[in-house]
C-alpha cells in the first residue's frame, strides 16, 4: 500500500544522531510517533512517504533514508503554527492509496484534507486537543476548533485516538464518535530495555551509588506540571535527603523552574540536564528508579514517555488525566495521582522509593505490559487494518 503520512514537522537524521536542529522546528512525541509508525509500516511491506515542512532556515540537513520525505517551505507562521500554502503545489494526491494526517499542530492536516477533497481515503490521528496558552491563544484555539478544526474532523473518513478515555472526554470529538477508532501509541522495546546500563549517567552527574533517582523527561512548559513535581520533591527531601531529581528537556519555563529550585532549597538535589541526545535517552531511563509524568492539562493526550519508562523496567507515577490514565488503567506498573496535587504526588514518590521490592515488581510488570500491548509492529498492524477498511 502507498501511504502518505502528513506531519507538521518531522525529524532529520541529525535529530536521531543527537544534534538539535533548530529551536523553532519542533520534534516531540507526535513526530516520534509518526517516525516509529512509518518505520514499522515499511517493515510490513508498505511504501511510506512523509509529507512535511522543512526547518525554517532551510539548511541542508540529512534525511532519514527509510522512506521518501517531501519537505515544503515552513510557510506563514501564526501563533506557533505554520501555514504551508505550498502544500497545494507539491501535494500530489494520486501518488497515494491512503492519506494519514496528524494533529494537534493544525493547518498542515487542514490543507491536506482540503487538497484531497474526498479523492482518497483520509485518516486523521487526533493526538490531543488543540489548545494555546493565554487569553489570545485560547481565543484563537476556540475559533479554530469551531471552524477549520470542525471541518477537518467532519471530512476525515476515520479518526484515530490513542485512548478511549480521551475520545470520550474530548468536547471537540463529541459529534464524531461514530467514526473514531482507538489505536494506542507504541514503543521500541529493543531500544528501551531493562538490560541497558545506566551507570554512565550516574558517573556523569556524580550521584552516589545507593542514592535514589527520580526522572522527568519532557518539554519545560506549563501543561507538564513540573512546578508541582518540585513542590512534591520538597516534601520527599524531608523524608530522605539521599535522593535526586533529574529534569530532562528544554522550554520556556526553564529559568523560572531554576529559580523555584533555589527558592525551595533544592539546588543540591535537582539536576537540569537540558536537551539530551535522542540516542542517550535510554541510558537516563535505565539510570532512574522512578519516572514521573506530572501533567496538568489535556494537552497531554497520552504520554509516550510512560511507555519508554515501562519498557526500561521502571515504575511510573503519572496524573490521572484522561488518556494518560488509560496507558495503565489498572495501575499494573504505575501509580496515578490527581493533577496539581503536590501532597499526593509526594506521598506516591515516598511510597515507592522506600519500598525496593515494590520498585522492582512494578518495573517488571511494566516491561511485560508494553510487550503485550504497545510494541510498534502490533500498533502498525492495527493501523494497517484501518487503512484497508477505508481504501
Amino acid at each position: 500500500m502507498r501511504i502518505c503520512q502528513v506531519a507538521p514537522c518531522f525529524p532529520y537524521q541529525e535529530y536521531l544522531d543527537g544534534i538539535s536542529v533548530e529551536k523553532k522546528y519542533h520534534v516531540g512525541g507526535v513526530e516520534r510517533h509518526i517516525l516509529e509508525l512509518s518505520k514499522a509500516l515499511v517493515k510490513r511491506g508498505n511504501s511510506v512517504t512523509i509529507f512535511t515542512t522543512r526547518a525554517p532556515f532551510h539548511r541542508q540537513y540529512h534525511e532519514i533514508d527509510s522512506f521518501d520525505i517531501i519537505r515544503i517551505p515552513y510557510g506563514l507562521k501564526l501563533y506557533s503554527s505554520s501555514i504551508p500554502f505550498n502544500l497545494f503545489k507539491y501535494f500530489n494526491i494520486q501518488d497515494y492509496d491512503v492519506i494519514h494526517a496528524h494533529t494537534p499542530n493544525p493547518m498542515m492536516a487542514d490543507l491536506a484534507c482540503l487538497k484531497n477533497n474526498g479523492e482518497k481515503p483520509f485518516i486523521l490521528t487526533y493526538h490531543n486537543e488543540i489548545t494555546k496558552g493565554g487569553l489570545i491563544g485560547k481565543t484563537i484555539s476556540s475559533i479554530y476548533n469551531k471552524t477549520f478544526g470542525y471541518s477537518l474532523l467532519k471530512k476525515s473518513d476515520l479518526i484515530l485516538t490513542t485512548t478511549k478515555d480521551y475520545a470520550e472526554e474530548s468536547i471537540n470529538l463529541k459529534k464524531f464518535r461514530n467514526k473514531i477508532k482507538i489505536v494506542p501509541n507504541g514503543v521500541d522495546v529493543s531500544r528501551f530495555s531493562p538490560t541497558t546500563d545506566g551507570k554512565p549517567i550516574r558517573k556523569k552527574y556524580n550521584i552516589p551509588k545507593n542514592s535514589k533517582v527520580l526522572l522527568f523527561i519532557g518539554a519545560l512548559e506549563q501543561y507538564k506540571g513540573i512546578e508541582y513535581l518540585l513542590a512534591a520533591f520538597k516534601k520527599v527531601i524531608s523524608y530522605t535527603n539521599d535522593i535526586y531529581l533529574i529534569i530532562v528537556g528544554k522550554g520556556s519555563l526553564l529559568e523560572k523552574l531554576k529559580s523555584k529550585v533555589i527558592q525551595l532549597g533544592l539546588s543540591n538535589n535537582v539536576i537540569f540536564a537540558g536537551y539530551v541526545k535522542d540516542i542517550d535517552l535510554p541510558f537516563y531511563y535505565a539510570f532512574c528508579d522512578v519516572f514521573i509524568l506530572p501533567s496538568v492539562s489535556k494537552k497531554e493526550g497520552f504520554g509516550i514517555v510512560q511507555l519508554e519508562a515501562m519498557a526500561s523496567g521502571k515504575p511510573v507515577i503519572s496524573t490521572n488525566l484522561p488518556g494518560v490514565l488509560e496507558v495503565d488503567k489498572d495501575e499494573v506498573a504505575s501509580l496515578h495521582v490527581p493533577p496539581m496535587d503536590a501532597e499526593v504526588l509526594a506521598n506516591a514518590i515516598i511510597k515507592l522509593v522506600l519500598d525496593s521490592e515494590l520498585l522492582r515488581e512494578l518495573g517488571r510488570k511494566g516491561r511485560f505490559l508494553v510487550e503485550e500491548r504497545y510494541i510498534w509492529d502490533k500498533i502498525a498492524g492495527d493501523i494497517e487494518k484501518v487503512y484497508y477498511e477505508v481504501a
